[in-house]
């Protein structure tokens, strides 16, 4: 639990990193997924721009518009779900943050599965997804989670100051948002 502003804004920092590592994994992976099914790659980039584009963006194939809005709205509903569990889970030990990360991922899917998508007008997505595959990739992104902001536990122990690793990676986040 976070003590003060500074360990507030230390865990909100920690949160979005490692929600924008999870997003980008989990795009990955279930980039990959479809490959192996030999379905449309494209659909898991375009899935979150459907409340923008409609129909269009649950077409197959590649469309530019809705895989980079989608891409972007992705990585900022991951971040909007890791921050609070950092918030929630800073100052806890790193394996206990991973363990919880998993449970975590359930609550992401309840939430998405349950109020998020009926609310954005994307009932019929919760409804035809496979329930065990959409189970599994929110265990995987809060495990992901867990593992990025894992690293940030150590600021809480060590009086806020983070690890020289966690400072590298921070500055290598930082950087690519500067260009």
């Amino acid at each position: 639990m976070v003590r003060n502003s500074r360990e507030m804004r230390q865990a909100i920092r920690g949160g979005a990193i490692a929600g924008l590592i999870a997003g980008a994994v989990l795009t990955l992976v279930m980039t990959v997924m479809s490959l192996t099914r030999h379905t449309d790659i494209w659909y898991g980039m375009k899935g979150a721009a459907a409340p923008f584009f409609g129909e269009r963006a649950m077409q197959p194939g590649f469309d530019a518009l809705p895989v980079g809005i989608g891409l972007v709205a992705h990585l900022i509903i991951s971040v909007a779900w890791a921050v609070p569990f950092a918030l929630i889970v800073a100052g806890i030990g790193r394996w206990s943050t991973i363990v919880a990360a998993a449970a975590w991922g359930i609550v992401v899917w309840i939430g998405m599965f349950y109020v998020v998508l009926p609310m954005v007008g994307l009932r019929q997505m919760s409804i035809e997804a496979p329930v065990g595959r959409a189970i599994a990739y929110h265990v995987f992104y809060g495990l992901a989670v867990g593992a990025a902001f894992a690293g940030y536990q150590r600021y809480f122990v060590r009086g806020g100051r983070l690890p020289r690793r966690g400072r590298l990676l921070e500055q290598r986040v930082r950087s690519l948002y500067r260009r």
